[in-house]
């Protein structure tokens, strides 16, 4: 009985988990400009978080931030602008930490 008492629990916890194409669907929560190229940042966001980016059509990379589940609670799309980019970042849900905020160009990153 409690065994599948944890596994109705998982699969719930599973079932809330947003899919990558639902966060990118969003409008983005903030924007952020920023003087390095889309490469460095899409690189400075990828290697702080241990994940890689992702090339996408419309010319953006992708940065996606993952809980332990498998579902998206981060999403970064990174695209030129002029000799610098344009960051749109996306929360689905809170994380710990912030690393993120330095690649960025938060003054209030640490």
């Amino acid at each position: 009985m409690k065994y599948r008492a944890m596994v109705l629990g998982a699969l719930a916890a599973l079932s809330g988990c947003a899919s990558t194409q639902k966060v990118l669907d969003k409008a983005p929560t903030e924007v952020f400009h920023s003087e390095k190229s889309q490469n460095e940042v899409a690189f400075c966001l990828a290697n702080k978080n241990n994940t890689a980016a992702m090339d996408r059509d419309d010319g953006a990379k992708v940065v996606l931030i993952k809980n332990g589940y498998g579902g998206v609670s981060l999403a970064f799309s990174v695209y030129q602008e002029g000799t610098g980019s344009r960051i749109e970042y996306r929360k689905q849900f809170g994380t710990i930490g912030g690393i993120w905020k330095q690649c960025v160009g938060m003054k209030d990153a640490k």
